[in-house]
């Protein structure tokens, strides 16, 4: 499931879920961070597992190897993948701790208010 089609559900089933606006530009090729922010909804952090920072123009063919539907991956696939997720964690750490940071100061400063 896509992040679109998540937002998708969610409104369907009146569960709150920020508006996801992904650039045309970033269908293709996506960028390896996203941040998806709304009123009355969470925050929403998306990190597409392959993205050009970690598959340069190879992300198609990462998507094509790695398909959702297909028979089992072999022990080096499995470990291809849990690479590009630990760069994926690496290349964005600051960033992921920077909105975990802001999330929980909003949320602190909603309980204050109310």
């Amino acid at each position: 499931m896509t992040v679109r089609e998540a937002a998708e559900m969610c409104k369907k089933l009146n569960i709150p879920f920020p508006e996801v606006n992904i650039p045309s530009e970033d269908v293709e090729k996506p960028k390896d961070f996203y941040v998806f922010k709304g009123q009355n909804a969470p925050t929403v952090i998306h990190m597409p597992l392959f993205n050009v920072v970690n598959c340069g123009d190879e992300v198609e063919a990462w998507r094509y190897k790695y398909g959702t539907f297909q028979g089992a991956y072999s022990a080096e696939m499995i470990t291809d993948l849990m690479e590009v997720a630990g760069k994926n964690i690496s290349n964005n750490r600051e960033k992921l701790l920077e909105q975990i940071h802001m999330a929980s100061i909003t949320k602190l400063f909603k309980s204050l208010i109310y």
